[in-house]
């Protein structure tokens, strides 16, 4: 297996889900390790082989996924706020880094691959929650280029036969996220006694999935996803931003009056981004595991306890 982003928050939980696979006998870890990377949290098994670089490096790419059977690409910047201020490095990331890799497995031949995308390429909800054939209409920069790595890769397998198949994630918790997404910045600002900064009014909603429960779907799409296919690996829990930062100053017994700071709404800030898993349950006999409020527990406990993560 060749993992590339393997050291980033979704990656160090995918990883420890791939080495419960016994056929799996190495995991290679390509990740440049920018600031959101956890490369303390990767796994020190034996199984695993970790490499600095980066995917627009052809010749690495080629090195490392040669003796690969399946390569797993979650290798992005995924910073909506950092992409509005300037999208050069998302553009290069997203799109060149995935075009790379691309032409790498297309060269090679006989590889899977598992494209790592997010909800955000379907845009704003409307009453219907997004399904795997709701049309892409992406609102900023960081969607934008998603989508267009989404686009590439279904190209490779029109054109040139490429296995592959594409999953779409909704919004992510859990250990080691950078403190910078909503939940893990709001637990930080409390702990410090600041309160946490709302985008508008709050009521953004948002459908909210465990990082284990993600891996393992992701996991289940490797195995079982069909070649051209794509999956949504979402949650049961739709909530607005208000609701989960109130239930974090809860959990850190903060007085509402002093949790919520209201600021200006960025632009272009999706209303709401809601899923339906029915194809993942059907197809890949995944489901999520994790309850909001017992997930949510353990995020914060956790980030309690590991201080340096986000003291920094």
């Amino acid at each position: 297996m060749l993992v590339t982003g393997g050291c980033g928050f979704v990656g160090v939980h995918l990883v420890d889900q791939l080495l419960r696979m016994r056929h799996i006998t190495s995991i290679t870890v390509l990740d440049s390790c920018r600031h959101t990377a956890a490369p303390q949290a990767l796994s020190t098994s034996q199984r695993v082989r970790f490499v600095q670089g980066t995917v627009l490096d052809a010749a690495l790419l080629t090195h490392l996924a040669t003796d690969c059977e399946a390569v797993v690409h979650l290798a992005a910047e995924t910073f909506v706020d950092a992409s509005i201020v300037d999208d050069e490095l998302f553009v290069e990331t997203n799109i060149t880094g995935t075009a790379v890799l691309l032409r790498t497995l297309r060269a090679l031949g006989g590889r899977r691959l598992l494209n790592v995308s997010t909800d955000e390429v379907f845009g704003e909800a409307s009453d219907e929650p997004f399904t795997e054939s709701t049309p892409y209409r992406p609102r900023n920069p960081y969607a934008a280029t998603k989508a267009a790595a989404d686009h590439l890769v279904r190209a490779y397998v029109v054109t040139h036969g490429l296995d592959a198949v594409i999953c779409h994630c909704s919004n992510l918790y859990g250990r080691w996220q950078y403190p910078e997404k909503l939940i893990p910045v709001t637990v930080t600002r409390l702990l410090r006694g600041e309160p946490a900064r709302i985008y508008g009014t709050g009521q953004q909603s948002r459908t909210w999935l465990h990082v284990t429960d993600a891996a393992a779907g992701l996991v289940a799409a490797l195995g079982k996803g069909v070649g051209g296919e794509s999956y949504i690996i979402g949650g049961d829990h739709e909530l607005t931003t208000l609701d989960v930062v109130g239930r974090i100053a809860d959990q850190l017994e903060v007085p509402a009056a002093e949790a919520v700071s209201f600021v200006t709404d960025r632009p272009g800030h999706d209303y709401r981004y809601t899923t339906n898993n029915t194809k993942a349950h059907r197809e890949l006999e995944w489901a999520p595991a994790t309850d909001f409020e017992t997930g949510l527990k353990d995020t914060v406990d956790w980030m309690i306890d590991h201080p340096g993560w986000w003291k920094r």
